[in-house]
């Protein structure tokens, strides 16, 4: 897959490495690796508990 021209793969990739700097950072003050997670997903927090996946209930078997 091509990177698109419009995408500033040095720009992008320095946003992403001062990002886990950040996040390191604030891991060693103590800070929860779950609140730091739930920070950096794209899915809202009850997403999997409360989402209607109806391709998973047919592979269950429900």
């Amino acid at each position: 897959m091509e990177i698109p021209e419009s995408v500033n793969r040095a720009s992008r990739d320095a946003a992403k490495k001062a990002s886990r700097r950040e996040d390191r950072e604030r891991l060693e003050k103590g800070e929860s690796p779950e609140v730091i997670q739930r920070e950096n997903s794209i899915f809202p927090e009850e997403y999997f508990k409360n989402g209607s996946f109806s391709n998973l209930a047919d592979v269950i078997g429900k």
